[in-house]
């Protein structure tokens, strides 16, 4: 693996003293020979089937969980296999408990930033410019024990905005996030990697891995069976070409399964996916015009924007394939 100052980490080989014991097979490790290099000012989302694995890998890159064997190092610097600390320049979120609850959201964030050399109300005004700017006004003077533990969490990753971490880990991989709280995510992901820092966020949501991350990595049994761009990912493995939307989507599957016999046609609610199943490049032209003319005109057609929900579901089948 390359070396250089742009490193954050590097794992080769990592593989946890944690197991799992399967009903009388051989107990086999929750991580197994993890090899990742993440870079400065990457956002890589970490996804996979077990909430366990995706923890356990984050406890273990942030430092605060020994591994058994291989090798990491965060930001150019070993770390001591046994050793369990976490580094100056690593911060950690891994509960939502780090909000005092006697204070109000802006009163914790003045708290948080107390060290800065910056006239308070200077700082106040920005902090509260943030708050608003990443659509979380409303929160900005709720009392910290009114807050769920999902904007608890989001609350913490704006002090660590603030900080002088080069690193930081948002460890969450059960939290279910709305719309409002994945859009608050995405800008502060923007501002922490303008910042030439790295976020790695631990979630089961594509949803906010593809509009908050730059990279992402997923986890099944163990191992990594993805490690890459999202922009990869999704035009890799998302094979969803064409979306019809229309309540007699059922009925017109078969018929339409006969004008595309190199497709895969899937109905879900009212909408019918039309899936390649090869690699060479579709004309989405002439799937619009096979359906016309075939005497069905559904309410929308649309080209499928790849999506990251697309492809993990299409990454997952391919796996479950091949054992």
């Amino acid at each position: 693996m390359e070396h250089g100052p742009e490193r954050v980490v590097m794992m080769e080989g990592i593989s946890s003293g944690e197991h799992f014991l399967v009903g009388g097979e051989i107990p086999r490790r929750v991580l197994d020979d993890i090899t990742l290099l993440i870079r400065k000012a990457e956002a890589w989302g970490i996804n996979g089937t077990s909430l366990f694995e995706i923890r356990l890998l984050l406890e273990i890159m942030a430092n605060i969980r020994p591994y058994d064997r291989g090798k990491c190092a965060l930001i150019e610097r070993g770390m001591m296999r046994r050793k369990r600390e976490i580094l100056r320049h690593v911060f950690y979120i891994g509960s939502s408990e780090m909000l005092y609850n006697n204070m109000n959201v802006l009163e914790f964030l003045m708290f948080a930033t107390a060290k800065f050399k910056i006239n308070k109300v200077v700082l106040q005004e920005r902090i509260f410019e943030l708050i608003i700017a990443i659509g979380l006004g409303h929160l900005s003077l709720t009392p910290n024990h009114l807050l769920t533990k999902e904007e608890k969490a989001v609350i913490t990753l704006i002090a660590a905005v603030y900080s002088d971490s080069l690193m930081i880990v948002f460890n969450f991989p059960e939290y279910v996030w709305d719309e409002v709280l994945i859009d608050a995510i995405a800008k502060l992901t923007s501002i922490i990697r303008e910042q030439g820092k790295t976020l790695i966020l631990a979630t089961q949501n594509c949803l906010l891995i593809e509009k908050a991350c730059s990279h992402t990595a997923i986890l099944q049994d163990g191992q990594l069976i993805y490690s890459g761009t999202v922009e990869n990912f999704r035009l890799n493995f998302d094979k969803v070409e064409v979306i019809i939307r229309d309540k007699a989507v059922h009925a017109m599957r078969e018929k339409l399964a006969l004008l595309f016999p190199g497709y895969k046609l899937v109905a879900k609610d009212d909408s019918l996916l039309i899936s390649s199943l090869g690699s060479e490049a579709i004309d989405h032209g002439a799937i619009y015009k096979k359906i016309l003319e075939s005497g069905f005109t559904p309410d929308s057609i649309e080209i499928n924007p790849k999506t990251v929900q697309n492809a993990y579901e299409e990454l997952m089948r391919q796996h479950d394939l091949q054992k």
